[in-house]
């Protein structure tokens, strides 16, 4: 996938029934810790990466889950 280099990264999007919750860049598909703001492999700036760790967790979390439909999820939980 091309990403032009001028825009930041984004974070692999994660499945919702998926058990791994490591955020893997979009640039290089490696896995990112909350404490990195750049990508490991190529170093550019990953989303959240001029934010606090806690802050990006949930930047890049948001990010991850994006496209989720939380309110089917939650249905499906059973709760409600």
């Amino acid at each position: 996938m091309y990403i032009n280099p001028d825009v930041v990264v984004g974070i692999v999007p994660l499945m919702p029934q998926g058990t791994n919750s490591t955020m893997f860049t979009q640039c290089c598909e490696v896995a990112i810790c909350d404490d990195q703001g750049h990508c490991p492999r190529c170093g550019r700036e990953v989303i959240g990466f001029d934010k606090s760790p806690d802050e990006r967790r949930r930047i890049r979390w948001d990010n991850a889950t994006a496209h989720w439909k939380r309110q089917k999820l939650h249905q499906e939980a059973g709760n409600g």
